[in-house]
Parts: C-alpha cells; sequence; structure tokens
C-alpha cells in the first residue's frame, strides 16, 4: 500500500524528558490486542496512530517519527485541525506514549532493583503505550466481557466500520472505537448480547457527560475515580480499575488485581510461589514512582517467556492470600500487554 501523504498536516515536535524509543512503542503495539486496526508502521519507519479525538470525539490520524540526533519527536496531524484542536490532539498523543512524565528516574530505580535494571536492559527506551482516552479504554474493557481478545478486537473493527468512524490518511485506514454518539444510535449489532450493548450505551453516555474525562480522572485518588466509574452500568471493579490505569495513563499505583502481575513478579524474581498481594506490594515499593510502568515491564517479561503459556499450576500458582484462585474466576484481564 503507497505511503500517501495526506492533502494538509499540522507539524507538531515533542521532546522526551528522559530514554523514550518511538521503535520500543511501535513494537509494544505490535502485540496488543486492543490496538489491532488502530496503529501502523510505515515504509519509512513512522508510527501512524488512529484514534478518537477525545475532545470532539472525532477520528484522527497522527504520523510521528523520532530523530536520530536528539530523540525528539516529530509528528503530523493528518487535515485540517485549528490550533486549539491541535494542541489537544499532541496533549492526547503525549499521553498514549507516556510521554507527559520524566522518565530520567527510572535510573535510580533500576539501582535499587536489579531485575528492574535487567528488564530495562532488554526494553531500552521502554515506556507504556497506553489507551487513547478513557473512553476507548473503557468501551474495550465492556467489549471483551467475556470472549476472548482476538474477538473483541474484530469486533470493534466491524463497530468502526458500521458507524463510519474510521481515520484514513497515509495509505492506511484505522478503526478506533466507535464516536459516542454513533455508537448510541445502534440499537444492535452482531456479536453483541443485548445487555453488553446496554452497557456500551451507558458507557457512551457517561463520555457525553464527561465522566469519562482524563484529566478529572487523573486528578482524583485512584479509588475514589474507580468508585465513580463503577456507577456507570455493566463497569465493575476490573474494568474501573482498566479505565483509571491503562486509560488514564497513571503512572504510579500497582494494579495487583491483574493476575498476570503477580505471575510475572514470580517470574522475573525466581519466587517459588506467586506473591500475595501484601508481598508484591512490598516488592513493589522499590518502583516508586513508576509502579504502574514497571508492572507493565514485568508483564511483558512475562509474555516472552515460557511461563505466559504455562498450565496455572504449579508451585507459582499457589498464594496464601487466595488472590490467584480468585483471579481463575474472572472473565478479563487489564490490558497491560496483550
Amino acid at each position: 500500500m503507497k505511503n500517501t501523504a495526506p492533502d494538509s498536516t499540522t507539524t507538531f515536535g515533542i521532546l522526551p524528558v528522559g530514554p523514550y524509543s518511538l521503535a520500543g512503542s511501535a513494537r509494544f503495539l505490535c502485540g496488543f490486542t486492543p490496538a489491532a486496526g488502530a496503529s501502523a508502521t510505515l515504509e519509512d519507519g513512522r508510527l501512524v496512530l488512529g484514534f478518537l479525538d477525545e475532545a470532539r470525539h472525532v477520528p484522527v490520524t497522527v504520523a510521528l517519527r523520532q530523530e536520530a540526533e536528539d530523540g525528539a519527536i516529530t509528528g503530523a496531524i493528518a487535515g485540517p485541525v485549528t490550533d486549539e484542536e491541535a494542541g489537544a490532539i499532541v496533549k492526547q498523543v503525549k499521553r498514549v506514549l507516556s510521554l507527559d512524565h520524566d522518565a530520567r528516574g527510572l535510573a535510580d530505580v533500576a539501582a535499587r532493583d536489579p531485575v528492574v535494571a535487567r528488564l530495562l536492559e532488554e526494553t531500552p527506551g521502554f515506556r507504556p503505550v497506553c489507551f487513547p482516552s478513557p473512553y476507548e479504554a473503557a468501551v474495550w474493557g465492556v467489549l471483551a466481557q467475556r470472549i476472548s481478545m482476538p474477538v473483541a478486537a474484530a469486533i470493534k473493527q466491524r463497530l468502526a466500520v458500521a458507524t463510519g468512524t474510521v481515520a484514513e490518511a497515509w495509505g492506511r485506514s484505522f478503526h478506533p472505537s466507535p464516536a459516542p454518539e454513533r455508537l448510541l444510535a445502534l440499537e444492535s449489532f452482531p456479536g453483541i448480547a443485548a445487555e453488553k450493548m446496554t452497557r456500551l450505551h451507558a458507557v457512551a453516555l457517561a463520555a457525553l457527560e464527561g465522566k469519562l474525562d482524563a484529566e478529572r480522572l487523573r486528578a482524583m485518588p485512584v479509588p475514589a475515580a474507580v468508585s465513580e466509574l463503577r456507577a456507570i452500568r455493566g463497569v465493575g471493579p476490573w474494568t474501573a480499575e482498566h479505565i483509571v490505569m491503562r486509560g488514564c495513563g497513571v503512572i504510579d499505583e500497582l494494579p495487583v488485581s491483574e493476575p498476570r502481575v503477580l505471575r510475572g513478579l514470580a517470574e522475573a524474581y525466581g519466587l517459588d510461589a506467586t506473591p500475595t498481594e501484601e508481598a508484591a506490594r512490598r516488592i513493589a515499593d522499590a518502583w516508586r514512582p513508576y509502579r504502574m510502568w514497571v508492572a507493565v515491564l514485568v508483564v511483558m517479561s512475562l509474555r516472552r517467556s515460557t511461563a505466559w503459556n504455562a498450565p496455572r499450576s504449579g508451585k507459582r500458582e499457589r498464594s496464601t492470600s487466595g488472590a490467584t484462585s480468585r483471579s481463575r474466576t474472572r472473565s478479563k484481564q487489564i490490558d497491560m500487554r496483550s
């Protein structure tokens, strides 16, 4: 497919504070099932993202390149936008790529924790890639309930096409989550049960009412944000935590309800058993103020190991807190690296 440039673009620059690899973000997205159909790497090495502008709920595309000289990110927004709209899009891109934080302190974490040092050496310039917005994280959280992630990703792409929520630029078509207004207009959809559609409508309405605003949620204590989100129909404790941690770009929280974090800790630290939530928190104290980032790093490491697909039994699956046995009853997991 030809790398066709848009008729008009608005360019911008981002200078990362601390280590960062755009190529690493591209690799992260390649294995991130919820991002299927919403990102691409062009022949010239640029990473292109297609997502909903969270302010206007319209699809946008952004092409990104990292300069070799100083590591700066040069970006281009496809199509005409005002200065205000461009500023909001750049702010969103920075949050998605975790470029809205200073990563220089990761070196101090690595100095305190040899395991983290090893994981960072294996993934130089690492920063987590987040969902484009709390709204898109919420749509994914509801869609993925009780079905496999590849099936949920396929449904999400079909929803985007059916609702006309498609972004096209640089010779590519991208399929973000359907715009809230258009999602509300759908009474039913193949592959989505009636109750799940009702839950998606509740999420869309919450977005239109400002309840899924990233800045507002990030300004709240995490327990308070989770509690508020749980008032949305279909948003239980897991989905609420997922929205806050993976949709808002939280940097220093530990998702102990995610079983793969506990399994990853056991694998990375050579533990004889899956740690309790309390033990996990003690280990993660050394990761402050990047506990969420390192948790993602640990799960990425688990994915690269044979333990990712290992049977969920044996010493490393036992936990005196019962966290592992509880996790087996969960129908989904936080999408940290799928």
